[in-house]
């Protein structure tokens, strides 16, 4: 998921081009680059190999002037991560340049036709074929006597050509005060200014300057000068939107003293399950507005849709909707979700998990739950993403802006969500009462404060992280309702630190994982107090009969628990329906300081994005 800026207007574009880049370097950080249209009417490309920084140090204090341009935070899909690769790319005669993100599909056969007509290329690229592509059609464009500007209509008649998943921007040095955008399946904003516009693949990068925004559709280009914005099809047709106010302030985009982002949201937690709660709440009721419209009477059966940590939410949502709701559910992976032909009709609700909106293999599945006619029902954090368009509802996590390219309020607010999703179904299908509905709200209302008090432990996790960041290998176990967050715990720790974890089902270890244990290789035990307690105390007992270092989290009072653990981080007492959303915060605060004491990088992990807009 690469990072995209652009802006046309009186100021001098290059600050504004590399603070937007700022505030998306967490969208990709292989390379970065500028473009800017010079005073002396030449394009001017400044790109650098690595991080951000690496450009900021190359720009200093300068840079070039001018007041047209776009920037580029990058990761890499096509060709290695090295300067020639770097966003942006140019035509031949340096006259069309742009920036892309997302993939061309069959960039190889474009390519060719592009070589056969005399193109030279310069990358390994997908993108530098649009460069090209581009500059091709403004060129019979500008033979046939089009009138300028010529660059909006010659993107549209490329990109007829072209198939994939793409945002672009670009512009042209012919035409100074024209930038041209476009998108299908990647997502790209315009920021609307006063004598000036803006582009960018997300809000964060135009908050300084503006609070009104556009937000493009699939299959759209939009033309912006100083003075207005002009939004086509591809097949021609001009488009009205109605702008947007950006809620988010700008302080909640920052660190806010935080040494990581990461940390920042995980002591945002508190706050973020309030907000996921405002409005769904009416005294001791559930009050879903968002689907008061649908009718389930016919469903018969739920499936949610979802990749990553959206995926292990989901699987939490599955025990709840079973369990209150009385309904089947499963739990697909969204990558595999349409290779196969899934049992879903127009008696099934399919619940669509993706916290950007924006994941290209959840899109994919909710499209082909769409086209099976099914009930479709989106929870994402990104107002005007792409899962909102079309879905027959869609639930806002209302958790602020993630900057951190790992999940994890968002990973807390979907289990929220969920949960309301399941009691508000358990109610229309008459299986919990409204005196039992009453007793899962109440306890939802208590838990801001007992993340609160979890997070106050910070200083004793990060020791015992400290203590355990030289292993190379950690199992996280958990039944029922905990094993989920074994997965999450275990996917945490792997995508900051790099080390080595795996989740299972307690009573999966003896079945092989079990091989593994020694005394260099400690297991991570999610054992609140429910049901299953007895169980995974067994699952304990053999784990360390192998001599591995037991790491409990458990629920406060549990004596029991010390006296087979190394160490125990306490959780409050909650329902066990609920305790997933307190049992996973010790295992956040645990990676970071394991990534901290490892020297890794916790905001921009390697390999890593924060949304994956490509298959």
């Amino acid at each position: 998921m690469c990072g995209i800026v652009g802006y046309v207007g009186p100021r001098f574009a290059t600050p504004i081009l590399l603070d937007g880049l700022r505030r998306l370097e967490y969208r990709g950080y292989d390379s970065a680059g500028i473009a800017v249209l010079n005073l002396e009417g030449e394009i001017q490309i400044e790109k650098t190999e690595g991080k951000l920084q690496k450009l900021l140090d190359a720009v200093g204090d300068g840079g070039p002037a001018g007041f047209l341009g776009l920037g580029h935070t990058r990761w890499a899909t096509h060709g290695l991560p090295n300067e020639t690769n770097a966003h942006p790319h140019a035509d031949c005669e340096r006259k069309i340049v742009l920036v892309h993100n997302g993939i061309i599909e069959n960039h190889t056969e474009l390519r060719k036709e592009l070589l056969s007509s005399g193109h030279e290329f310069v990358s390994q690229t997908d993108t530098e074929v649009l460069a090209h592509l581009f500059e091709e059609e403004y060129g019979r464009l500008a033979e046939e006597g089009h009138e300028d500007p010529i660059l909006p209509e010659a993107v549209r008649c490329g990109l007829r050509k072209v198939r994939g998943a793409y945002a672009v921007a670009a512009f042209c040095r012919d035409e100074p005060h024209v930038l041209v955008g476009a998108r299908l399946f990647s997502p790209l904003i315009v920021g609307l200014g006063h004598g000036e516009n803006f582009l960018a693949s997300d809000i964060p990068a135009v908050m300084r300057h503006t609070r009104r925004a556009l937000v493009l559709d699939d299959g759209e280009v939009v033309a912006l000068t100083p003075v207005g914005v002009i939004i086509r099809t591809l097949e021609g047709e001009e488009m009205q939107r109605e702008p947007f106010q950006i809620s988010w302030n700008l302080q909640s985009a920052e660190k806010g003293g935080f040494p990581h982002f990461y940390l920042k949201e995980v002591h945002e937690q508190p706050e973020a399950i309030i907000n996921a709660l405002r409005g769904r709440l009416d005294g001791r009721r559930v009050n879903l507005s968002e689907w008061s419209h649908l009718n389930f009477d016919r469903v018969e059966r739920v499936a949610v849709v979802a990749c990553g940590t959206s995926y292990y939410a989901g699987l939490v949502g599955r025990l709840l909707m079973e369990k209150w709701a009385g309904l089947p559910v499963d739990v697909e992976v969204a990558s595999e979700f349409r290779y196969r032909d899934p049992l879903i009709d127009d008696k099934t609700l399919v619940v669509i998990i993706t916290q950007s909106g924006e994941t290209a293999d959840t899109m994919a599945a909710f499209r082909l739950a769409r086209e099976k006619g099914a009930t479709t029902v989106a929870i994402t954090n990104v107002v005007g993403s792409s899962v909102t368009r079309g879905a027959d509802a869609t639930f806002y996590l209302q958790a602020g802006p993630e900057i951190g390219v790992v999940a994890t309020k968002t990973y807390l607010t979907e289990l929220v969500v969920l949960c309301l999703l399941a009691l508000d179904l358990a109610r229309g299908r008459s299986r919990l009462s409204d005196e039992e509905i009453a007793e899962v709200v109440s306890e939802l209302r208590g838990l801001p404060s007992k993340v609160e008090a979890i997070l106050e432990q910070e200083e004793a996790i990060a020791e015992v992280a400290r203590r355990y960041a030289d292993r190379q290998g950690f199992f996280f176990i958990g039944r029922n309702l905990a094993y989920p967050t074994a997965l999450e715990g275990a996917l945490k720790l792997k995508e900051i630190s790099y080390v080595h974890a795996e989740g299972y089902a307690g009573g999966e270890l003896k079945h092989g994982p079990i091989a593994m244990l020694d005394s260099g290789f400690p297991v991570f035990a999610i054992v609140p107090q429910s049901d299953t307690y007895e169980k995974l105390l067994s699952n304990i007992q053999e784990v360390r009969a192998r001599r591995a270092d037991v790491l409990s989290v458990a629920t406060v009072g549990d004596e029991v628990i010390a006296t087979h653990s190394e160490e125990v981080f306490y959780i409050p007492e909650t329902r066990e329906d609920l305790s997933p959303i307190l049992a996973i915060v010790p295992l956040q605060l645990f990676a970071y300081y394991v990534a901290v004491a490892r020297g890794c990088d916790v905001d921009q992990p390697r390999n890593l994005a924060k949304s994956v807009t490509v298959e």
